[in-house]
């Protein structure tokens, strides 16, 4: 193995421990960064990662916090909803104009 194949194995294993960091504190953009850094790594090389086991841990440890952080956004927006039909029928029976529909759209 080269030392440069030796360096782009650290640099990938740099930017999964990145990605992780990052997921953990719902950074998602430095993530969405890193796994295209490391995503253009890995197709350059020419020998097999000898940390692929660290690497398939740390990427399993962005997927939890993907999924933790996918279960609050549903909570959150569908308490949001609940909230909003609520306060729409409130507002009716308040007698008043209803009021125009907002739409919240999330792009993850």
């Amino acid at each position: 193995m080269s030392c440069t194949e030796m360096n782009g194995q650290e640099d990938i294993l740099r930017l999964t421990q990145t990605a992780a960091e990052a997921a953990a504190l719902g950074q998602w953009d430095a993530v969405a960064q890193c796994y295209g850094e490391r995503g253009t790594l890995l197709a350059s090389m020419q020998t097999p990662v000898q940390e692929a086991g660290n690497l398939l841990k740390l990427d399993e440890q962005v997927c939890d916090h993907v999924r933790t952080v996918q279960v609050v956004l549903a909570t959150l927006l569908g308490e949001a909803t609940a909230t909003r039909q609520r306060l729409q029928g409130l507002h009716q029976r308040l007698g008043g104009q209803p009021s125009s529909v907002v739409t919240v759209s999330i792009k993850a």
